[in-house]
């Protein structure tokens, strides 16, 4: 998870969740793991489906567009033949679903030069053999990419 820690009026630190961060945890033999703080998800209220399961348009709770939730997880990073991957193993973090509707998210990589960890919008779907989230066509920049709306 990532945190930021601040003072209470008593002088205590305390730690709270920041959204939309990555923090690097390790990077070892070209694999890098983070840990993501992401927010998504809007009111069910006036969604008329974000989502199309069996042929209809559902609403899935802390899912897709919006901050309503914010979800913690250990991410890792690989690359080849140019191509980045993020795969998280903790997958019921986000949901004990069968896919996850993650929208465009700009993570702020916490303790860098300002770079940004950036995911675009997809459906992913639980690995039926290791249960994993896999998340394709990451890339890293030095200024956020997406709004995170």
């Amino acid at each position: 998870m990532c945190f930021a820690c601040s003072k209470n009026e008593k002088g205590e630190t305390t730690a709270a969740v920041v959204s939309n961060t990555a923090k690097l945890i390790s990077d070892t033999k070209g694999m890098q793991l983070f840990g993501i703080s992401i927010s998504v998800g809007h009111s069910g209220k006036g969604c008329a489906g974000c989502v199309t399961s069996g042929g209809q348009h559902i609403h899935v709770d802390c899912q897709g567009p919006g901050n309503a939730c914010t979800k913690s997880a250990r991410m890792s990073i690989a690359s080849a033949k140019g191509a980045i991957s993020g795969i998280i193993e903790d997958s019921d973090e986000l949901t004990d679903g069968e896919f996850f509707f993650m929208p465009d998210r700009s993570l702020y990589i916490i303790d860098s030069n300002g770079e940004f960890l950036n995911i675009p919008e997809q459906i992913v779907f639980r690995d039926e053999e290791t249960g994993a989230f896999i998340f394709y066509d990451i890339f890293f920049s030095d200024s956020q990419t997406f709004e995170n709306e």
